[in-house]
């Protein structure tokens, strides 16, 4: 434990954090063998069994002892080989398959209803934010309060870009006194505005100013502009070749790097999205087009999308590969945090006058010939029907949150995954492997680790919920021991004792000395059917508004697409103490999911369990 008194920095403990260690070899394949047993019958199991022995007691021992020696000097073992083979090596398109999205509050009326203020307040936040991490004066995330949490995907937030490669992606990064503008995407147009007047930052009611200057433009598209950022839902190494093809020189050159080099790229889109939460419709079409858009108004490459909807909502499409969801949260509850603190007259407009003459947004110009618009015109058809196939819904659950379940002596993410377990259950009659993402920020450049929530003990929770000659103390006792077992493998992971990432890690050794290994192949091709993910809330001090009652303000979280084609991605969040937002993705493509049909029965099962405490 570290403490201090005085003021942290970001980096203050980044130095002193230990490093990830490798887990035991022997471990590590007990402990997967004990995951799947539940999934597998005796024949299947006994198969794995053999596998596993002779991994351990041949090729493992030289793959481990190898990653051993590599986890003496590299910073962590996982988090560079993690970034580049499974983002940057991977050529699918980060549209669904990559990029996840957070949204506004979930409240009836946006901070404000006028599209430039929005804008406005919310790219002064990220502003402020760039400079708190530029001079580290945010401070370290600390892990009830005394433990301190890597920083490091902090850095990356902003200014950052995913440059397509022929067979491998490149993350790049600026520094904020190269990326001292940002790019503006509204209605086909793309604009360069910059944050700067000389050394100060525009106010926001400048920022204002400038973004209903581009509202108010009525000039059309350039020829081939309408469907440019089609191009970032491509393959990558499509994308790649014709990036090199039509974009490496000239107009073309100067007005991408204008876009790839800016702080984020926001988007003005003309649509207008709505939160009530007696039409469910209304939030699953704010977060399916904050996820997707219509295919060509999202620049999927940047780290951070800002889309700033026609009646001021307020949602964020982000890159995968330079951070994960929770670094991002916090930078959300900071911007939403701002939005309520004052920043809006009455009117809506930002606080402020100016009179000074702003130079006015500058149009980007580009010279697309007529087979690079074909090229265009064919990404944005095939991501229109990636969108059409994509089903989502959001279960807005008012009824308890995870105040109730602490009532109950239960881990509300334990309480959650066993109510997503009982779920799939009834809607399958099966059970499948299922992740669930741990952090591992507790050590330098700690990223992720999965944590399997399927076990023995799920497993018998699912079949006590279903069998009617239960009584409720079976079930309560049947629900504690999955929840308690559960949240042990959740500390396992935290502390670097997981299963996936060290058999990723020995998956690579293997390939780097050409050593086949079936085992290895076999465990790393199992399909997740069911990819699960809890948004942190609450994660920092920047709220001054009393938490629980205006929970909801913060975020209504945000979610990812399926990571299988016949499975489903969840996102779950729990705003303060008394609500609860699951956003599910499926494909419609597939016959055996439907996500509003999940989302029916998940509401159904946890007032089922909730049942199970209420004393006749």
């Amino acid at each position: 434990m570290l403490l201090w008194k005085g003021k942290l920095k970001l980096l203050s403990y980044q130095s002193s954090l230990p490093r990830l260690p490798v887990p035991d070899l022997n471990l590590t394949t007990q402990r997967y063998l004990k995951s799947i047993r539940p999934l597998t019958n005796d024949d299947q199991y006994d198969r794995m069994v053999k596998l596993a022995n002779s991994f351990q007691n041949g090729v493992g021992y030289k793959l481990q002892r190898y990653l051993v020696l590599y986890s003496w000097w590299a910073s962590n073992y996982v988090s560079d080989w993690w970034e580049k083979y499974v983002y940057l090596r991977s050529r699918t398109s980060l549209l669904i398959n990559s990029n996840y999205y957070m949204i506004d509050g979930a409240t009836p009326i946006p901070a404000s209803k006028i599209q430039a203020a929005r804008a406005a307040s919310i790219t002064r936040s990220i502003l402020q934010y760039r400079q708190m991490i530029d001079d580290e004066s945010l401070e370290p995330l600390m892990l009830r309060n005394a433990i301190p949490m890597c920083s490091k995907q902090h850095l990356r937030q902003m200014n950052t870009v995913r440059i397509p490669g022929k067979e491998c992606d490149q993350i790049v990064h600026y520094s904020s006194s190269v990326s001292r503008h940002i790019a503006v995407f509204h209605k086909g147009r793309y604009y360069k505005v910059d944050l700067y007047r000389g050394p100060r930052w525009l106010k926001t009611v400048e920022l204002e100013k400038q973004f209903q200057t581009i509202i108010d433009d009525d000039d059309t598209p350039q020829a081939g502009e309408l469907h440019l950022a089609a191009l970032t839902t491509q393959n990558r190494t499509h994308w790649a070749n014709l990036r090199e093809k039509y974009f490496s020189h000239g107009m073309n050159k100067q007005s991408l790097d204008v876009i790839e080099r800016s702080a984020f790229v926001l988007v003005l889109d003309d649509t207008e999205q709505f939160y009530d939460e007696n039409d469910p419709s209304k939030l699953n079409s704010f977060c399916k087009a904050t996820l997707c858009g219509n295919g060509y108004n999202r620049w999927f490459d940047k780290s951070i999308t800002v889309v700033i909807y026609a009646n001021g909502r307020f949602g964020a499409n982000m890159e995968h590969t330079p951070a994960d969801a929770p670094i991002f949260g916090h930078l959300l509850e900071y911007m939403m945090s701002n939005d309520y603190d004052g920043r809006f007259k009455a009117d809506g407009h930002c606080y402020g006058e100016t009179k000074r003459r702003l130079r006015p947004p500058t149009r980007l110009k580009w010279d697309i010939p007529l087979n690079c618009a074909k090229e265009m015109q064919d990404s944005a058809k095939i991501a229109k029907l990636a969108i059409d196939d994509l089903d989502l819904y959001v279960l807005d659950f008012n009824n308890y949150g995870k105040g109730y379940m602490k009532t109950c002596k239960i881990s509300p993410d334990g309480y959650m995954q066993m109510a997503l377990q009982l779920t799939y259950y009834k809607l399958t009659h099966q059970f499948c492997l299922t992740y669930e993402s741990s952090m591992t920020r507790l050590y330098r450049e700690g990223r992720t680790e999965t944590v399997r929530p399927v076990t023995t003990h799920s497993v018998e929770f699912v079949l006590t919920m279903c069998d009617k000659t239960k009584s409720k103390e079976e079930k309560r006792q049947a629900l504690r021991n999955a929840c308690d077992y559960h949240s042990n493998l959740a500390k396992e992971a935290m502390l670097g004792n997981g299963i996936d990432r060290h058999l990723f890690c020995l998956y690579v050794v293997s390939q780097y000395l050409k050593l086949d290994s079936p085992f290895l192949k076999e465990v790393l091709s199992e399909p997740w059917r069911l990819s699960t993910s809890q948004t942190p809330h609450h994660q920092t001090n920047f709220c001054k508004m009393d938490y629980n009652p205006n929970a909801k303000k913060l975020s209504a979280g945000g979610g990812f697409g399926p990571v299988a084609d016949d499975g489903y991605g969840i996102s779950y969040i729990f705003a303060g103490d008394d609500f609860l937002m699951v956003h599910i993705t499926s494909k419609k493509s597939c016959e055996s999911t439907s996500s509003t049909e999940f989302a029916n029965m998940l509401k159904k099962n946890l007032l089922e369990i909730q049942q199970c405490f209420e004393e006749s």
